[in-house]
């Protein structure tokens, strides 16, 4: 096989089948699908059944760890495709998505994380009515000091490559709150090659309730959940170290360290953190160009 599909799923068992059947609408074929149950219930058992005809859906039951960290994890050590593609039980790609992200893949190898637009629905109305989801980004390839300031990177579209993926650790299980775990992995992953965001909507993502955690957190919550995101990466992951931690990323180390250090410092001591960050990513990135 050369994509492995993960997909970690609790209690979604009215929303799971649409995604599926998403995932059966690739015009690509040549993937596995590793539905990750975080635990095991009656109800996702029956929404799967049906797929499971086609042997490439694998169910995966586990333990419940309350976190998609696990699960992902759990999929990812499972799978052996040269590929891997993450989508989230409530969200839905549009038929050519892996075609187009495999095909992008193979032409340009030194690409390592590459995402896509979608389109940003609240599950009522017309899916075809949806609006795009990113509409002031730049697309194309992404400089890391881009990557490290905010995560353009929406879980559902993206695709990486195993070899990259086992070499920059996978998900952090350690996070606390276990929430960016996503943008986290992109951050070590973003220091061993380029990353790429295509401008065609390729998925739908769907905003839940769930959608909506951090941004129900107060200011100084998010600010601590950032600080935390970019120790973790630069940290690295039980049994390997971040990519970060490489002499020859220090440029990239140095990114997020001033990021971290100007989340720690707290809402209080923004201003004051501004103009020195913003001074310390300018040495930075000025030499390279």
């Amino acid at each position: 096989m050369t994509v492995d599909i993960i997909i970690p799923t609790y209690n979604r068992a009215a929303l799971l089948p649409e995604t599926l059947k998403s995932v059966q609408s690739q015009t690509y074929t040549d993937w596995l699908c590793w539905i990750a149950e975080d635990g095991e219930s009656q109800e996702t058992r029956e929404a799967v059944k049906p797929f499971l005809a086609d042997n490439r859906f694998i169910h995966l039951p586990g333990r419940h760890a309350g976190y998609p960290s696990a699960p992902r994890n759990r999929a990812i050590g499972q799978g052996t495709a040269r590929f891997v593609a993450f989508l989230d039980d409530d969200d839905l790609w549009l038929p050519e998505k892996l075609a187009r992200q495999v095909e992008f893949l193979e032409r340009n190898t030194a690409c390592v994380l590459l995402g896509t637009n979608a389109f940003r629905w609240e599950g009522i109305g017309s899916k075809e009515d949806a609006p795009v989801y990113h509409q002031k980004i730049s697309f194309g390839l992404i400089p890391y000091e881009k990557l490290v300031q905010e995560n353009i990177f929406i879980i559902s579209s993206v695709m990486t490559r195993r070899r990259s993926l086992l070499q920059a650790g996978t998900f952090n299980e350690g996070l606390a709150p276990p929430v960016g775990e996503d943008y986290e992995l992109w951050l070590r992953l973003g220091a061993l090659g380029e990353a790429w965001m295509l401008a065609d909507p390729l998925l739908i993502y769907r905003e839940t309730a769930s959608t909506y955690y951090v941004k129900k957190m107060d200011r100084a919550a998010k600010y601590q959940l950032r600080a935390g995101i970019y120790s973790a990466a630069l940290q690295g992951t039980p049994g390997t170290p971040s990519p970060l931690a490489d002499p020859a990323k220090k440029d990239y180390a140095d990114l997020c360290r001033a990021e971290r250090d100007f989340y720690r410092a707290g809402p209080h001591l923004l201003d004051r953190f501004r103009k020195t960050v913003s001074e310390k990513l300018k040495s930075i990135v000025a030499p390279a160009q």
